[in-house]
């Protein structure tokens, strides 16, 4: 039987069905949009954003720093060791620049409408450490939650469903009784596998239909 996502089962948010409410932060709470951030942080050279794309934002480099154990500067090294001249210069701003991110007020209400329901609030995300280091430091609603999960603290990155399980453990979570708010579908295929409930934030509007009184 293919496990179906809470959206999908119900119009509207079953407060009573869920204890704990667990909230994926770029592209959730903070928008993390690499076009965008290319846009601004290299405006001058468009005809570079694509490969740029590819040498910071597609590579395993990146992967790994959202993994831990690495320092932003060893990953700004790799990313620049094989790079052209010419993006060289260029990978290094957007590294040492793309962690300026606005929050997405849909996000936040929903965050406020299960903190106002008395849920339990966690966050478990692919975050590498000093970029989140600072973006707790900067964003007052890191506040409102429980406890936080982020894969550069464990070594663990979504989707492995390793990072389910130890998330279960450490943010002390009933499966069945946990919603995972992702914008990711592959996120959010193996929390369901995991026997979590999911809700995919792929559209906008759904966050606010889905919470509206």
């Amino acid at each position: 039987m293919i496990p179906m996502m809470i959206d999908d089962l119900y119009d509207k948010m079953p407060w009573d069905k869920i204890d704990t409410v667990v909230f994926d932060v770029g592209q959730v709470l903070l928008r993390f949009n690499p076009a965008e951030l290319m846009q601004r942080i290299v405006p001058e050279r468009p005809d570079l954003h694509a490969q740029l794309r590819s040498w910071v934002f597609l590579s395993p480099y990146w992967v790994m720093m959202d993994r831990g154990g690495v320092t932003q500067e060893e990953i700004i090294s790799a990313m620049c060791s094989s790079a052209p001249q010419e993006l060289a210069p260029n990978i290094r701003r957007i590294m040492t620049n793309w962690n300026e991110l606005e929050e997405i007020g849909e996000g936040l209400r929903a965050l406020h409408a299960c903190k106002a329901h008395g849920k339990r609030l966690c966050v478990l995300s692919n975050y590498s450490k000093e970029p989140f280091d600072h973006a707790y430091e900067t964003h007052d609603f890191f506040q409102l939650f429980d406890k936080l999960f982020i894969s550069s603290h464990h070594q663990l990155v979504k989707p492995d469903p390793a990072i389910y399980r130890k998330a279960e453990a450490y943010l002390e979570l009933d499966p069945a009784r946990t919603l995972f708010i992702d914008d990711a579908p592959a996120n959010i295929e193996a929390a369901l596998h995991c026997g979590w409930q999911g809700l995919c934030y792929n559209r906008e509007g759904k966050l606010d239909a889905f919470f509206a009184e």
